[in-house]
C-alpha cells in the first residue's frame, strides 16, 4: 500500500483557497469603483490602473496557478503509484511560492510592476528577488514532478500525465518568454508579439493542459467510470502542441503587423475546434450512461459546466480572430469576457472540481456539506450567465458603437463619425452591462465564500458519525 506524501498539496491549495476570494472581492470592487461609480473611493492607490493589476495577479498566480499546481501534487503520484520524489523539495518550493508572489502582487499599487498585461511580476521589492524567486520554485516544482513521473511505478502513462508533462514544458517556456524575453527583442511591434503570445498562451498553453489534465482526472474518479477515449484524449493533446503557440497574434489583427503572421494566426486559431472537440466530446461520452450522477453531484456538474464554458470560449475566440469580427470586437468588454469565461467559467469550474474530490480524501473526512456544495453550484451558475453575457453581448454591442464607420462609404466618412459620436456616450450605453456585470460578481463571490467555509469545515471539524447523520435526516 503506497503512502502519498499529501502536506505539499495542503501547503498549496489551502492558501490558494483564500486567494479565490481575495481576488473576487478585488474584482468586485473594480466592478463597482471603477465602472458604475467611478472613484466613488478616490485615491493614489485604489484607482483602475493600481488596483486591476492585483486583480489579475490574484485570480492567475496566487489562486489558479496555485490551485493547480496543489492538484497535479495530488493526482500525479496517485497515477504513477509511487509518492512525490521529493517531499523536502515540494514543501520548499511551495514556501519559496508563497513568498515571491505575495510580495509581488500586492506591492503592485506601490507601482512596481511591470506595464506588460499578466507579466506584471517585478524583478525586485526592496531586498526580494521576486521574480527570480518566483521561477526558482516553478524549477522546483519542474523538477519534482518529472521525477515523480520517471521513478513511477505504473508503466502505462494516464493521458493526464500526458497533460502535466506539457504543462511543465510550455509552462517554463511560456514564463520565461513573458518574463525575460520579452525584454530580449527590440522595442517596438517585435515586442507587442512576444507580449501577445505570452498573454495567450498563459491560458492556452499554461492554464489548458493543467485544467484539462485536472478534468481528465477527476471526472473518471468522481462518476466512477473509465475516461471515455484514451486515443481521443491523445488526440487532442497532441493538436494543442502543434496549435496554440500560433494563436497570440489574432490579437493584433489590423495592427502594423506582418499580414502574413495576422493570417497564420487567424488559420491556426480555426484549428482550435480540433483539441477542443476532442475535449468536449471525450468528458461528455465519459458520463453519457452516468447522466443520474449530474444532479447528485455538484463536482460532477462544476466539471461539466466547465466542459460547456471550454466550447464556448473556444467558440468565442476563433470567431473574434476572423477580420470582420475583429474589427467590432477589439479592445471592447467582449475580449474581456473571453478572458473570464476561461479562466474562470472553465479553468475554475474543474479546479474547483477537483478541489472537492481531493479535500476529502487528504483529509480522510466526508465533506462537510453536501448542501452547501449544491449553493454553491447554483449559486456560481445564478452569477456567472449574467456576468459572462453581460461582458460578451455589451462587448460586441461596445464594439457596434464604435464601428459607426459602417454607415458610411470611405474612411473620411468614418472619421467624421467618430467626431460626431464622442466616446463618453459609449460609456453612457455600456452601464447597463456593466451594472449585471456587478451583480453577477457580488453572487458569485458569495457563492464562493459558501465553498470556502465548506471547505474550512471540513479540513477543522470533526466528521460527524454515519448514525448521527441519518438520525438528522429523518430527525424533523
Amino acid at each position: 500500500m503506497v503512502k502519498y506524501e499529501d502536506l505539499p498539496v495542503k501547503l498549496m491549495l489551502y492558501p490558494a483557497i483564500f486567494f479565490m476570494i481575495m481576488g473576487m472581492t478585488v474584482g468586485v470592487f473594480i466592478a463597482f469603483n471603477g465602472f458604475l461609480f467611478p472613484d466613488y473611493f478616490a485615491g493614489e492607490y485604489v484607482h483602475f490602473g493600481r488596483v486591476r493589476p492585483v486583480h489579475v495577479g490574484t485570480v492567475t498566480l496566487l489562486w489558479l496557478l496555485s490551485a493547480d499546481i496543489g492538484l497535479i501534487y495530488y493526482f500525479v503520484p496517485r497515477l504513477c503509484g509511487v509518492p512525490i520524489w521529493s517531499k523536502p523539495i515540494a514543501c520548499l518550493s511551495a514556501g519559496l511560492w508563497w513568498l515571491a508572489l505575495v510580495i509581488g502582487v500586492y506591492s503592485y499599487p506601490f507601482g512596481t510592476n511591470f506595464g506588460w498585461e499578466y507579466a506584471e511580476l517585478p524583478n525586485w521589492v526592496s531586498i526580494v528577488p521576486t521574480k527570480a524567486i518566483t521561477t526558482l520554485a516553478w524549477v522546483l516544482v519542474v523538477i519534482n514532478i518529472l521525477m515523480t513521473i520517471a521513478t513511477r511505478k505504473y508503466e502505462k502513462m494516464y493521458v493526464s500525465l500526458w497533460y502535466t508533462m506539457g504543462t511543465m514544458i510550455w509552462t517554463t517556456f511560456t514564463f520565461i518568454t513573458g518574463s525575460y524575453g520579452i525584454n530580449w527583442v527590440p522595442e517596438g511591434i517585435s515586442r507587442v508579439n512576444v507580449s501577445f503570445f505570452y498573454v495567450h498562451n498563459l491560458v492556452g498553453l499554461i492554464f489548458t493542459p493543467m485544467g484539462l489534465a485536472a478534468a481528465y482526472y477527476f471526472l473518471p474518479k468522481l462518476a466512477n467510470t473509465p475516461i471515455y477515449s484514451h486515443k481521443l484524449s491523445m488526440v487532442g493533446f497532441w493538436s494543442i502542441a502543434f496549435v496554440y503557440a500560433w494563436i497570440g497574434s489574432h490579437h493584433i489583427i489590423h495592427g502594423p503587423v506582418s499580414q502574413w503572421l495576422q493570417t497564420t494566426s487567424i488559420v491556426f486559431s480555426l484549428w482550435l475546434f480540433i483539441p477542443v472537440w476532442t475535449v468536449v466530446t471525450n468528458l461528455f461520452a465519459t458520463l453519457k450512461d452516468q447522466w443520474a450522477q449530474y444532479s447528485q453531484s455538484a463536482p460532477i456538474r462544476f466539471l461539466m459546466m466547465g466542459n460547456i464554458f471550454y466550447l464556448l470560449t473556444c467558440i468565442q475566440g476563433p470567431l473574434m480572430a476572423l477580420r470582420n469580427i475583429n474589427e467590432i470586437t477589439s479592445k471592447t468588454d467582449w475580449v474581456i469576457g473571453h478572458s473570464h469565461i476561461s479562466l474562470y467559467g472553465t479553468f475554475t469550474f474543474f479546479a474547483i472540481a477537483g478541489i472537492y474530490q481531493a479535500i476529502p480524501v487528504i483529509t480522510n473526512k466526508p465533506l462537510w456539506s453536501k448542501r452547501l456544495a449544491n449553493w454553491h453550484f447554483t449559486l456560481n451558475m445564478l452569477g456567472s450567465v449574467p456576468f459572462l453575457l453581460a461582458l460578451w453581448v455589451g462587448g460586441f454591442w461596445q464594439g457596434m458603437l464604435w464601428s459607426t464607420w459602417a454607415n458610411g462609404t470611405s474612411y473620411a466618412t468614418f472619421h467624421n463619425n467618430l467626431t460626431m459620436m464622442t466616446f463618453i456616450d459609449t460609456i453612457a450605453e455600456m452601464h447597463p452591462f456593466w451594472v449585471l456585470r456587478a451583480v453577477g460578481g457580488v453572487i458569485i463571490l458569495f457563492a464562493n465564500i459558501l465553498f470556502v467555509v465548506n471547505i474550512f469545515n471540513t479540513i477543522v471539524l470533526k466528521p460527524v458519525p454515519a448514525m448521527k447523520r441519518a438520525e438528522a435526516k429523518v430527525t424533523p
